[in-house]
């Protein structure tokens, strides 16, 4: 029997979880407690003038075994001006870890983020440090936090959840990057969300395509994810077109995807070098052409399990991520809106089975 999946918008999910329909500081708090069972995860993402990037992710635990106790984890990547990739990840012990409730304040060792408000503007300070790698980061929100209703999806009732909002959908990004043994001044754009559930992902989910873009004076975030067929393969979309801080469509029951042209990579997966987005209500059209995908990462999940454990589940599974700079199209028919823009995107598959 397929069992179903449930979206929490309307009124009726915010009340439930005391939300109202703006975001407040304490949402981007820490959600749950670290117990057996759950997993929460900030992300951060900075796209840099000189080339460079860099991805910071405080978790604590992996994202496949939210049944292990505490086992905070930093992941730090920075993609230097000439595309060589620096990849650490690193576990902590629990005592490592701490997280405030009422804003976004995580600690994880030496590397730490904080939120602050300057004028109604959310902002973040960053540091993290792993190895020889680290950043220092400022990040100053350009478009408000958003989330869609509730920011959850129920698996099967009311009890099993995968939860996110996006604090800052786009923002100014400065500071520095140390790589090389060389501090390196960091100057760009960057976004940053967080995710908390307290069902195992692989257990619910198959797959995702989740990316973001500004171009032109637009914010996109576009995210089209599938249930497992036990869940009748459900479509969860996610949707956000923005201009300026005014949200122009978020309707996400209007979005479909399709992915063409797949190749395989070396890890044994494929995936598309076309993609495309359409979000289409009545005779308004919103369409996103991604093209010529610049593949900046792809790795195995399994990767955080010990050998032995590693090679056994690689016998029933294969989970697998890759990450994609991309050229992005966006043609806007809506409201008295017509407009074409070109630029850059990113995007990433997470395969979870």
């Amino acid at each position: 029997m397929t069992r179903p999946v449930f979206f929490a918008v309307g009124p009726e999910f915010l009340a439930r979880d005391g939300l109202t329909e703006a975001v407040l500081p304490w949402e981007d708090g820490r959600r749950l407690a670290t117990r057996r069972g759950t997993f929460e995860w900030w992300y951060f993402d900075a796209h840099l003038e000189d080339g460079s990037t860099a991805v910071i992710v405080f978790a604590t635990k992996p994202i496949t075994r939210p049944g292990d106790p505490l086992r905070p984890n930093l992941s730090l990547t920075i993609t230097r001006p000439d595309g060589i990739k620096l990849a650490r990840f690193a576990f902590f012990p629990a005592e490592a870890f701490s997280a405030a409730e009422h804003q976004c304040e995580v600690r994880i060792g030496s590397s730490w983020v904080k939120w602050h408000a300057e004028d109604s503007t959310w902002n973040y300070t960053l540091h993290a440090e792993a190895d020889e790698l680290s950043t220092d980061l400022t990040f100053r929100s350009l478009v408000p936090p958003w989330r869609p209703g509730a920011g959850k999806c129920f698996f099967g009732g009311f009890e099993h959840y995968f939860a996110w909002l996006c604090a800052s959908p786009y923002s100014t990004v400065a500071g520095t990057l140390t790589y090389d043994g060389q501090a390196h001044a960091a100057q760009g754009t960057g976004y940053h969300d967080h995710n908390w559930g307290n069902v195992a992902l692989p257990a619910v989910m198959d797959h995702w395509t989740w990316g973001r873009a500004q171009v032109g004076d637009y914010t996109l975030i576009y995210v089209e994810q599938v249930a497992l067929k036990k869940y009748g393969s459900t479509r969860m979309p996610v949707f956000l077109l923005a201009k300026g801080d005014r949200v122009l469509a978020d309707d996400a029951r209007c979005l479909t995807m399709q992915a063409r042209d797949f190749v395989r990579h070396a890890g044994g997966r494929d995936y598309p070098r076309e993609v495309d987005f359409v979000w289409k209500r009545g005779a308004e059209r919103v369409q996103l052409a991604l093209r010529a995908p610049q593949l900046i990462e792809a790795v195995s999940l399994l990767i955080g399990l010990p050998p032995l454990k590693r090679e056994i589940a690689g016998l029933f599974v294969r989970p697998y991520y890759f990450r994609f700079n991309a050229d992005l199209e966006l043609s806007i028919d809506l409201g008295g809106i017509h407009a074409v823009e070109r630029g850059p995107a990113l995007y990433e598959i997470m395969m979870l089975r």
